[in-house]
């Protein structure tokens, strides 16, 4: 119960809110809950879609929805892009340098923006869509720390030095197992995608800045529901 409510403190709002936070060492034995939390987050866009898909237009339900996911969420994770983009485009990283810089701006909205469209053309299947994404993009999170902490600043190390690989094996079986039942092939697809996604960004970020930073963490969350919802309106 203790690592279930970590993971929450963690990946929600509650974090935000809360002055007991949960230690880097929590957090990284909750990992095999960060699923779970996106589950929760899914059931709640589903359900709040299915409320108000009768008094709202799909345009304005859309930026609602992510919206809400936004407000949810604390905005810990745009701001993990914000920081994330500013220091991989600038040439050089240190704080100042960092709130000089607009790319990490550009690149927040470019994701809303890209998930707001996204959900605009889902059409029938918006409600799987909707419930999959967070639980997809928190288990692309366990594969983008697993294996890392040598590679990672202080607070980031910290947290994957308690991720275990059971982790990774545990939420892997669960939520592919969870998308081919709802979406057959597709969901393997999916699921490929962000693995790749995952490997490649983390290989990225650690041959330009030598580690990972706690940033990248909600970076990684936020471009996985990102091409979540991309593929699962082209696919």
């Amino acid at each position: 119960m203790h690592s279930l409510i970590a993971a929450f403190k963690y990946l929600t709002v509650w974090g935000r809110i809360n002055p007991q936070q949960p230690t880097p060492e929590a957090i990284g034995a909750a990992a095999v809950y960060f699923p779970v939390v996106g589950l929760f987050l899914g059931l709640l866009l589903a359900l709040l879609n299915h409320g108000l898909g009768l008094y709202l237009e799909a345009q304005l339900l859309s930026v609602f929805l992510i919206g809400f996911l936004v407000f949810a969420t604390g905005a810990v994770h745009c701001d993990g892009v914000k920081k994330t983009f500013d220091a991989l485009l600038s040439h050089r990283i240190d704080e100042t340098n960092a709130r000089e810089n607009i790319f990490g701006s550009i690149a927040v909205l470019l994701l809303i923006l890209s998930k707001i469209r996204a959900l605009d053309v889902l059409d029938d299947k918006i409600t799987l869509s909707l419930l999959l994404t967070p639980a997809f993009a928190r288990w692309t999170l366990v594969i983008f720390i697993c294996g890392y902490h040598d590679r990672c600043e202080e607070t980031a190390r910290r947290i994957a030095e308690n991720l275990r690989f059971w982790h990774l094996l545990v939420t892997t079986i669960a939520i592919l197992s969870l998308a081919v039942y709802l979406l057959g092939r597709k969901g393997l697809w999916v699921g490929l995608s962000l693995s790749v996604l995952a490997l490649l960004a983390r290989n990225l970020l650690h041959r330009r800045h030598a580690v990972l930073t706690h940033d990248n963490f909600g970076a990684m969350i936020e471009l996985s529901e990102m091409l979540t919802l991309i593929l699962l309106a082209s696919l």
